[in-house]
């Protein structure tokens, strides 16, 4: 077990022996949890699959960092249709335990079923479409909606309980009850499902109790109508028969068949035409729905895609500015170059010069670099040098004003070069400058630190005074 504090290895006693802090009550937290976690498991593997995630959640709420339990509550959650919940479990087990988590093996079984993937989507779509039904009181399009999620996912519990619900509202009660027996064999202890038992029960109760008074109620009818017969028959009733009259009864017969048609015909015929009728006008609205559905889902993707494109344009119009633009990588590269061809053609100064307006972070390729490094290196720490040769050179050969340049740029980056002021001295007296040599000479003669030396006493001959 890790350490809350410095995150090593804790031991069994009651301090950190690393960093000394008292790990007692973060003992008895983690434990707590396990203690969650193995009440979790036991009502997992009996399918009391609701109790065990409440369990599972209070584990998570001590020890966020409990997998064990953060993974079957992913696995739970898969079971019971949540798909979604289950893989944000698993993500966040495995940023919590990259190595040796079986939330990793989960996640790679997932997504090597991409299909399975856009099927579960679909399905949560059309859930979250029959709700969208049931609420707006469409319960005929929110019970088809519901029986289709239910065929692509058979263990999608929430989508049985709108199914179940949605039946007893139509009354449709041994329906209702198949359906909801079906939620208890995913979830043996799902508390929604067994309310919804409960009120079945009520309802069958209700239905017995009334069937009770209509029976009492027509034993009450049968006995008076058998008291009424007994009556007539003691009567002897003969009926009369008076001439004439059968062409009329035949008539009034014939009436009377045509209201009872009529009335079959009424209350028994056309609803159940118009019950068919409505089913398939609502299968119809569903299908429109869907494709309405669909197109706006294709619409939005290629929206996306279109945004999607124009970000990368943007992306590779930035990457190419940074290429070929004024702070470019191309820039610094014709920077570099110009650099090389300065220093090949004998323009050491301007080859020193332009060094420094070169970026060497804009570039990350390695031969750029080692140029670079060792253009900079030797001019850093051979240029003085360099330039003082350069323009001994020029000196010797009497070229008093490519002297006087290397020799000034030389003390521009190092002006304590006792040996240069006197030679730059000396260029300037022969380029007739003979005030700006004096204050040369006077730099060695007047400064303590030459005047003794003997670049102080040449500076004072060549001053002559």
């Amino acid at each position: 077990m890790e350490c809350l504090y410095c995150h090593h290895q804790m031991g069994t006693g009651k301090y950190c022996p690393v960093c000394g802090r008292d790990v007692s009550l973060y003992r008895k937290v983690v434990k707590a949890s396990n203690t969650y976690y193995n009440v979790g498991l036991e009502k997992a593997k009996v399918r009391d699959l609701s109790g065990a995630a409440v369990y599972l959640r209070k584990s998570l709420d001590l020890y966020k960092k409990n997998t064990d339990a953060r993974n079957l509550l992913g696995l739970i959650y898969y079971e019971m249709g949540e798909t979604v919940d289950a893989l944000a479990e698993w993500v966040i087990s495995k940023n919590l335990q990259p190595d040796d988590n079986l939330a990793a093996e989960y996640l790679r079984k997932l997504q090597s079923r991409q299909s399975r993937l856009n099927q579960m989507n679909q399905t949560l779509k059309k859930f979250n479409q029959a709700l969208y039904y049931a609420r707006h009181d469409s319960e005929d399009l929110a019970l088809l909606q519901a029986k289709k999620v239910i065929s692509m996912n058979p263990r999608f519990v929430k989508a049985y309980q709108l199914l179940g619900l949605l039946y007893l509202k139509k009354e449709e009660y041994a329906k209702a009850e198949k359906t909801i027996r079906a939620i208890l064999t995913i979830d043996v202890n799902n508390t929604a499902a067994l309310s919804y038992l409960d009120e079945l029960k009520d309802i069958a109760k209700n239905k017995k109790a009334i069937a009770k008074e209509k029976s009492r109620k027509q034993a009450k009818k049968n006995v008076e109508r058998d008291l009424f017969e007994d009556a007539v028959r003691d009567e002897a009733i003969v009926p009369t028969y008076r001439e004439g009259t059968g062409s009329w009864a035949t008539v009034l017969l014939l009436a009377v068949g045509l209201v009872v048609g009529v009335l079959f015909t009424y209350f028994l015929i056309l609803p159940v035409k118009e019950k068919a009728l409505n089913t398939s006008f609502n299968e119809n609205i569903l299908t429109y729905n869907e494709k309405i559905a669909e197109r706006d889902t294709n619409i939005t993707g290629l929206q996306g895609q279109i945004d999607s494109l124009n970000e990368e344009k943007g992306n590779l119009q930035n990457e190419l500015a940074a290429y070929t633009g004024e702070g470019g990588i191309i820039n610094e590269y014709n920077k570099l170059l110009n650099v090389l061809t300065l220093k090949a053609s004998g323009d050491y100064i301007g080859a020193m010069d332009s060094i420094s307006s070169i970026d060497p972070s804009l570039v990350t390729n390695e031969i750029f670099q080692n140029v670079y490094n060792s253009l900079n290196s030797e001019f850093k720490d051979s240029g003085v040098q360099n330039l003082f040769n350069l323009g001994k050179a020029a000196y010797d050969a009497r070229n008093w004003e490519t002297a006087r340049v290397y020799f000034a740029k030389c003390l521009e980056l190092q002006p304590d070069y006792p040996e240069v002021i006197f030679y730059i001295g000396v260029c300037y007296q022969n380029l007739s400058d003979w005030g700006t040599a004096v204050s040369y000479y006077n730099q060695l003669i007047d400064n303590p630190a030459y005047s003794g030396t003997a670049w102080g006493a040449q500076a004072l001959q060549q001053r002559g005074y």
